[in-house]
């Protein structure tokens, strides 16, 4: 089974410096060959392919003067960003992706190496890690058990991709094939529960149980506000300007970092305590168009909740059914199934002008969704 090991690279200043290059022309190729073929249709509507653009890469590119440093580079890892580049009109051209972008270096940068450019002689026991001729024994970190992963299957490494955030920081993510039976599953619960996601409480379950929103952006707002004012006052592109962006990188960064350890916990709580998960499957983008809710939506994480939580629902054989999000999971009462229309947002708790039942907005919403999923799986 094929599973990610992503770990932390703490290089020197002169690992670091090579990174960056690996970086930078992992960029240009890919930038290059996107310009080249956008150009190529604009003209004359020629679409080219990996053998076209493969081909002006060694001939025509390589063999330029004005780009000697590319050839400092290892070619099989810079042919990845070609790959990278055919693969996002592919996505494009399926509706899974916009149209591609240029990539820029104050976004996130990543490149692929594959397995033909990792050195086979890591062992992985002194916690460095050699890909390429000039990216020889970096220091990583990672948890034990994946370290003893790396250690027990480092001749099933299929590849491995290097990523720089936005503040600087450099990550790892090495693709392994792991036996199914060294991975770790959440026993069998033979339980099923609906969980309705909000934003005064994160999740809340049909039986009950509670999950806080922590409100992450909230602890750090004063001061992410403060550093954008500084960044607000520097000259643009300067040093200065380049180190407030960072520091505003980092700030951001460590919220995303504490959001989603949050996630992991609660998607960890969830899947370890039942087998079948009903929930609403949420338009992320359409509910961030309200400007009251937009902050509050984004602080919370939606989108990053339902994806992690299919993605190990999938891993530990649990299921997750998503239930369509026009059904009125709120307004409907869970004792007679009266849908009371005029229920408004603020209202937390109402009472049902039929049958008499006192709710909770949140908690009836979630028994809703059970009894909807449930429905839907009888059907």
């Amino acid at each position: 089974m094929l599973r990610a090991i992503k770990v932390r690279l703490y290089p020197n200043k002169q690992q670091e410096q090579a990174l960056n290059k690996v970086l930078g022309c992992y960029r240009f190729v890919y930038n290059h060959m996107l310009a080249r073929k956008q150009e190529a249709y604009n003209a004359d509507k020629t679409n080219f392919k990996l053998k076209e653009l493969s081909k002006y890469f060694h001939h025509e590119l390589l063999n330029d003067d004005q780009y000697n440093w590319l050839k400092e580079q290892n070619t099989k890892v810079m042919v990845q960003a070609i790959r990278q580049m055919l693969t996002a009109y592919d996505k494009f051209f399926k509706y899974q992706n916009g149209f591609p972008k240029f990539k820029s270096k104050k976004d996130k940068q990543t490149a692929l190496f594959p397995l033909k450019a990792i050195s086979k002689r890591n062992t992985f026991e002194t916690r460095h890690i050699t890909l390429i001729t000039s990216l020889k024994n970096i220091k990583f970190r990672c948890s034990d058990l994946y370290l003893k992963r790396l250690r027990m299957y480092k001749d099933n490494i299929r590849s491995a991709t290097l990523s720089k955030t936005k503040s600087g920081n450099f990550f790892l993510s090495i693709l392994m094939d792991i036996p199914q039976s060294e991975i770790i599953k959440f026993k069998k619960t033979n339980k099923e529960v609906g969980i309705d996601i909000g934003v005064k409480d994160f999740v809340i379950t049909s039986d009950g149980k509670k999950f806080e929103n922590k409100h992450f952006f909230k602890s750090d707002e004063r001061k992410l506000k403060k550093f954008q004012r500084q960044l607000s006052k520097k000259k643009v592109g300067s040093n200065n300007c380049n180190k407030q962006r960072i520091k505003i990188a980092k700030v951001f960064g460590r919220i995303t970092n504490k959001k989603e350890n949050y996630i992991h916990y609660v998607v960890n709580k969830l899947l370890s305590s039942y087998d079948t998960i009903y929930m609403e499957d949420l338009s992320v983008s359409g509910m961030l168009k309200n400007h009251h809710l937009a902050k509050a939506i984004s602080d919370v994480g939606f989108y990053k909740f339902k994806e992690i939580l299919s993605s190990k629902s999938l891993v530990n054989d649990k299921k997750v059914v998503l239930i369509d999000k026009f059904y009125p999971s709120s307004k409907t009462c869970s004792c007679c199934g009266y849908v009371y229309k005029e229920l408004t947002l603020n209202e937390r708790k109402w009472q049902c002008p039929n049958c008499g039942a006192n709710h909770d907005r949140d908690f009836n919403a979630a028994l809703n969704i059970l009894h909807e999923g449930q429905r839907i799986n009888a059907a």
